[in-house]
Parts: C-alpha cells; structure tokens; sequence
C-alpha cells in the first residue's frame, strides 16, 4: 500500500512549488520532450533546464503539503493498494547559459530537488512560511502571513482529547522519555490508564497504515509513563474563590476537577461508590487495569487540592438545592451511564440473570463473586468480554459470548475478543436469545435463534434477521447481559430545571455543556451515553472551560486550560524518517492464569519501543522542520553520486513572479 500523488497536467502552471514544500523530497519536475512557447513563435528544440509538471519519485507520506499549497488546486493525493508506482528521478537541471536566454529559469534551490537533504523554508527570508488552508477551492493565492497554524497530525485530529501523539512518540525515538511523558500528559490527566485500555482512535487514522501498518501509539504511551518522570505540577498563578463541586468521581468529573484545580479553583467531587474512578474502577478488571496505575493518577488529581468525598450519591445522599446552600457556585454532573439494559425478553426476571455492569461491580470492589456452572454472556462489546473473561475466572465453566451480528460489527476492539478466546471462552455470533428458561425461579437454559445479514443497512450498521427454523437451546447457570447502559435520571429531582433526552441522558448544551439550570454543567456519559475513557476526559475538559468562563468571564475558557498544562518542547530543526516497510511491534501477549485478576500483559522493552517510535512519519513535525532526511524506504537518495550545483553567484537567477518564473 501506499500513497500516490496524482497531477493534472492541464491546470498545472509549471511553478514547482510542490516539489519546494514536499518534506520528503518525493515530488520531482518532468523535463520538456517538445518545444514550448519559451522558443519564440518559430518553434524550435526545447531548452533542457526547463521544468514542466510534478512527477512522484519517492515514497509520499500523505501529509498533504502539496496538496494544500498548489495555487492552481490540481493536485489530489489518494491511499493506494499495491506498490505505488514511481517516476525515475529526472536527473539535476543546469542553468542555461546567460548570455541571451529569456523565459522560464528553473529555481536554483531545487534543481535537485529529489535529492536535497535540506527543507529550507522556501519563503525565506520574506516571511516564515507555514503550510496553508483554502476554505474555497477558487482561493488559489493566500496571504501567508495570515496563514493559520500548522495542521494537525491525524492521530492528535482523532483524539477526542487532542492528545499530541506524534510529539511524544517523537520524543520516544529520541529516548526523552520523561519529556514524551508529559506530552502525553498534558491533555489528559489518565494517561498511564490510557495507556493500557484507551481504544486508541489515533492508530486507526495513522498515515503509516496506508504503508505498512499503523503506529503502536497506545503501547508507547504506555511506555513513556513507566520510563518517564512527570514534573511537578506549577502552583496556579491565581487562587479563586468560586467552588465547584463535582458530581460522579469519574474520568470526565475526575478530568473536569482536574482542570478547574489548575486554574486555580477550589473543587469538591462528589463519588457514590467508596473508590474513586467511576467506571474505570468499577467496572474494568484488574488484569486489563492494575488498580495501582488508576489510585496513581487520581493521587496526583488530588494532591491538586482536589476534595474528594465518597459514598456521596446525588438523590440519595444530597441535592442539586443542599450543593447550592453550600455556597457552591457551579455544578458539573459527570455521573455516567451505568444502568445495564435488561434483555427485553420472556424470563429475564428470573434469578441467576445479572447485569454484567453489577457483576463487574462486585468483582471490582472485592465481594469476589463465585459462579459455577456454564454461563453465556448477552453482547459484543467491552462490557461483554470484561464480563466473559471475569465470569472465567470467578468458576464459571463454561463461558459463552451470544452476538445478535457477526464478528466484523462486535463493538469490541479485536485484542480484547482475541484474549477471550485464548483464554477459553466460546463466542458465537449471529444469534439472538429470544428467551429465558426458568425452573423454581432460576434459570436453566436460554432459547436462541440464528441470524443472518439481510445485507441492508441502517444508521450505518447491517441489518441481521432471523433464520425461520434455526432455533435452539442452550444450558446455562448464569446470564450476564452486556447489551447496553444508560444514564440513570432518578439523581435528578422534579422540578430542577434540567431537561432529560429520548434516551435518558441530561439534556445539555453540546458545545457548553450547559444545562436548563443556570451554573449547573453536565456531560460525559450522562449525557452522550456509552463512550470511551477518552471522550469522557474531552468532556470534563470542555466542561472545565464552560464553568471558568461562567465563573470569571473569560471569552474562551478551554484555550485558557491549555495555555496552563501545555509542555512546550522546542521546535524540531531536523527529522530522519524511515519509509521502508518495517512490521509493527506487539507487546507479548498477556499470560492468563486461571482464577486470577492479576495483570499479566507486559509492554514494550526500550528497543521495541525506540525502534516502533522510529516508524513513525512525524506528521506532526514535518510540516515545518526546515531538515527532513529520507534514510530508508523507496526513493532518491544518491546526494552523494550528484555533482553540486553550481554557485547561484554565477547565474544569478531573475526575480520571483507570478506562475514560479525567475
């Protein structure tokens, strides 16, 4: 696979700007095979310094520069499968002898420019050139002094959270580890938790996948934070007097809390269950988890200031209307959604059908349920592995994941499907329960029926239908049903003011997270339903910025959160990128143990790591290093077999106009 550039040559004006910005010396300029205007209306020999249009002879990254940067806009960049094809190098240009020569003059910087080593800005010294965007594709000149900032990397544009995971793994490569750890720390205050169950968004838009296969972002991150030191957390400039109090002590009230610590606010969380961490606690397996790497990272949220108060339910324990006595002057609902669905079938009230979400819960805080007997779990997401594999554990014997779809629409990511299955556990697909089987109130069996795909779609999904005659029966002990969660409104008293969704989720804001009542924020879960850990920190940090800005005024509340927990590095002045096809690193796969929650996945060693750190394209710097060296992969890079070329003293080149001539 690969990336390939492709040009119209009819728009195209000749002016070799593309082959100026590419980074990665993998655009070079046809030479003319006929005569041009350039000869004067008798026609004549085409002149062999000329340039005509773009030709790709090296591996492309898909950066997009060029791209962005043609003025006619007739370039487009595709992902390929197969070898990209190349053009042969066109070989070094010299200047026509001066004396009498009018027309195009080819541009002296880059004459070889497939084989320069150096990525001078090609605006220098006028202005620093940055890499530009056309809101309107009729915008063909732009005012580069206006130019926003560099583009996003794929993998940070992918994160819910913005996470620069390029610079970290950049700084990876270079052994800096404790700088790659607050990098990665520095929009996301659970990135060690991150590191072991994040379900890595970045790694699926990876431009390295289209060569090879994606970076491991997630294990390095890992990495970094157990080979790093974070450095001390800054005292806040100013110390505030406005409290906060916090409701659900999850990773988006955990995160929210977090924040508004650094802006210098007193918060108060308030937590239902007795541990911090909500469902990162709760209802994620030790063994996928380690309880140490989630109470480090709630220690630091806390040594903030941070109040934490436990078994502290909202409509149990205290109201919206007691926090408002308290003298708090703004309220973030970060309570989750971890009410499990039940299956909606006949039986499934009977006894020994649990909700997978209880189950992980008392598996978690250490009740150590005992099962025996066969069990099947109900779904295809995290929620129905965690459960297979713990019910695994906990005596069940033996264990069966039921999915209504196939084994392609599984929620669940396919590292945690395959541990499953390593580890023993049946997963059959394509089948519904229809039933649950009673005998004295407990269950015995479940009714199934087979499906098929009707190869429809609907809001993105297949849509399966039963089999007519495939039903079946299937003894069990225990059902655990992973089909779902949602918020659980009852924490929200009539007459508060705050409006509740179709499905049962707070009504807020989408971009303020404000909710009908005034002061009073929500978000996550409760609102979104289901996501990811990572989505969860998102909202607890635009939440952090709603509340500042309704709190002191501010006009933009979250750009004041990131000016205050950024790790600035320097600006790299040179990167050496490998663009051969290298497999992508694994750490070794996790040793099960029966009947234990220990975790038991190992991550990378320092050589995997700076060798996987190594692979990548560094999207995220390569926009604006002034050296980018190809050392590897398909691609000139003969510098050393090319005559120089010639001192511009001696053909002074014309000025620069319209269209690339000089």
């Amino acid at each position: 696979m690969g990336y390939r550039i492709s040009i119209d040559r009819g728009g195209c004006i000749n002016c070799g700007v593309c082959m100026d910005v590419c980074p990665v010396q993998a655009l070079d300029m046809s030479r003319p095979d006929r005569p041009g205007v350039e000869t004067g209306a008798a026609g004549g020999t085409p002149f062999r310094w000329m340039m005509e249009y773009p030709l790709q002879v090296g591996e492309c990254i898909g950066c997009g520069i060029c791209v962005r940067e043609c003025p006619t806009v007739v370039m487009s960049l595709d992902g390929v499968a197969g070898e990209t094809q190349l053009a042969p190098r066109q070989g070094p240009i010299t200047f026509p002898e001066p004396a009498g020569q009018t027309g195009w003059q080819p541009l002296s910087a880059v004459t070889r420019e497939a084989l320069k080593a150096d990525h001078p800005s090609p605006f220098e010294p006028l202005f620093v050139w940055r890499t530009s965007e056309r809101p309107r594709p009729w915008q063909v000149w732009r005012t580069m002094e206006d130019a926003p900032a560099d583009p996003k990397a794929p993998c940070q544009a992918a994160c819910p959270a913005g996470t620069d995971a390029g610079r970290y793994v950049g700084l990876i490569a270079q052994g800096r580890y404790d700088e790659a750890y607050a990098v990665s720390a520095e929009v996301n205050p659970f990135p060690s938790v991150c590191g072991w169950i994040c379900t890595a968004p970045c790694e699926s838009a990876c431009r390295r996948g289209t060569l090879d296969e994606p970076i491991s972002i997630r294990t390095l991150k890992r990495f970094a934070t157990e080979r790093g030191r974070l450095p001390a957390i800054p005292l806040p400039p100013l110390k505030r007097t406005e409290r906060v109090a916090i409701v659900g002590g999850g990773p988006a009230g955990m995160a929210a809390a977090y924040y508004l610590a650094r802006l210098g606010y007193p918060v108060t969380v308030f937590e239902a269950m007795p541990v911090p961490g909500g469902m990162m606690a709760i209802g994620i397996p030790e063994y996928r988890l380690p309880r140490e790497i989630l109470r480090d990272e709630i220690d630091r949220i806390l040594r903030l200031g941070v109040d934490l108060r436990l078994d502290a339910a909202m409509g149990r324990d205290f109201t919206l209307s007691d926090l408002e006595a308290e003298g708090f002057k703004a309220v973030f609902l970060a309570t989750g959604a971890s009410k499990s669905r039940r299956l909606g079938v006949p039986g499934d009230d009977a006894k020994g059908v649990i909700p997978a979400t209880y189950f992980l819960k008392q598996v978690n805080l250490g009740e150590n349920p005992r099962l025996t007997g066969p069990a099947v779990v109900v779904g295809g997401g995290s929620t129905a592995m965690d459960a297979a594999r713990s019910a695994l554990r906990s005596g069940a014997s033996p264990v069966t994941i039921l999915y209504r779809r196939g084994r392609d629409d599984m929620p669940a990511q396919a590292e945690e499907v395959e541990a499953a299955e390593r580890e023993g556990i049946q997963i059959e697909t394509g089948i519904v329960v229809t039933q649950v089987l009673a005998r004295d109130g407990a269950v015995v069996a479940v009714r199934c029926e087979r499906q098929r795909s009707t190869g429809r779609f609907e809001n993105g999904r297949t849509v399966w239908a039963p089999i007519p005659g495939s039903e079946t029966e299937l003894a069990v002990a225990t059902v655990l049903v992973a089909v779902g969660e949602e918020p659980d409104p009852s924490i929200l008293p009539e007459g508060a003011g705050i409006g509740v969704t179709a499905f049962a989720g707070v009504a807020a804001d989408p971009r303020s997270l404000a909710t009908g009542r005034p002061g009073v924020f929500a978000g996550g879960d409760v609102v979104t339903g289901p996501k990811t850990i990572i989505d969860a920190v998102a909202a607890g940090r635009r939440a952090a910025g709603s509340v500042h800005e309704y709190l002191s005024g501010a006009r933009d509340g979250e750009a004041e959160i990131m000016a205050a927990v950024r790790f600035p590095t320097p600006r790299e002045r040179q990167l050496r990128l490998d663009l051969a096809t290298r497999a992508r690193s694994h750490a070794p796969l996790p040793v099960y143990q029966p009947g234990s929650f220990r975790a038991e996945q190992e991550g990378f060693d320092e050589a995997a790591a700076r060798a996987e750190a190594s692979r990548c394209f560094r999207c995220d710097a390569v926009y604006s290093c002034p050296s980018v060296q190809v050392v590897a992969g398909r691609g000139p890079r003969e510098q050393a077999a090319i005559p120089p070329i010639p001192s511009p003293a001696s053909h002074p080149a014309a000025p620069f106009t319209a269209g690339g001539q000089r």
